[in-house]
């Protein structure tokens, strides 16, 4: 029983320390990624940055595609909770629609904007390099998350009147997701750029156009 006991201490420990090494790993190359881009930053620099060999680095994450996969995955799990939120809170399914929208504009006008420029970079490298079906999926599923909460407040809001029933529809989740999503990534993309070169969306453009999302979405018969 005794050295049982041992065991399964020391496995759990070495589990532990397994997982911080991982941990360490994706850091470096999220560091990486967001300062040099994905086709620039090798594994040779993410296992240096990681104070690791690189042979060790490739135990973990045999190419470079795996830990590309990780990191987006974790930028996009960390915007979770804040939606999670707004989702449990004692709002009309109309109010937390519209939270939910100050919080995608707030993301990028604060630390976040880094992680939100990440995604972006993401997508076009996406363009360039084909990555596995399977790989994809992962990414999916935590976009997925974020969808379900917003199908909940809309169908709060189709429930409470202070949406209009006909319009919480798939339709309207996608695009609230994909046109306020991807505005939110562009504007964190070309903010890297002079705006002599690109114009760079204000944050009134931005209020703007979920002015415009939520006055599609809301009740006109709804008083609150």
């Amino acid at each position: 029983m005794y050295d049982k006991t041992i065991r399964v201490i020391l496995e759990g420990t070495v589990l532990q320390a397994k997982q911080i090494k991982r941990q360490q790993m994706l850091n470096a190359a999220r560091m990486l990624f967001t300062d040099n881009g994905f086709e620039r930053t090798t594994m040779q620099k993410i296992a240096d940055n990681a104070n690791v060999g690189v042979a060790t680095l490739f135990r973990y994450f045999p190419k470079k595609e795996l830990l590309i996969i990780e990191v987006v995955k974790e930028v996009i799990e960390e915007m979770v909770p804040q939606f999670e939120a707004i989702a449990h809170a004692s709002k009309s399914g109309y109010d937390k629609i519209e939270a939910i929208l100050d919080a995608y504009i707030q993301y990028i006008f604060s630390a976040n904007l880094q992680a939100v420029t990440l995604l972006e970079s993401f997508e076009y490298y996406m363009a360039y390099n084909p990555v596995e079906e399977k790989l994809l999926d992962e990414i999916r599923q935590s976009y997925t998350k974020i969808g379900r909460l917003i199908t909940h407040s809309l169908q709060q809001g189709s429930s409470d009147g202070s949406i209009t029933s006909q319009k919480a529809t798939h339709l309207t989740i996608q695009t609230i997701m994909n046109v306020f999503g991807t505005a939110i990534k562009k504007h964190a993309f070309i903010s890297l750029l002079p705006d002599t070169i690109v114009p760079i969306p204000s944050k009134e453009e931005l209020n703007e156009l979920k002015f415009l999302i939520l006055s599609y979405l809301k009740n006109k018969g709804d008083t609150m």
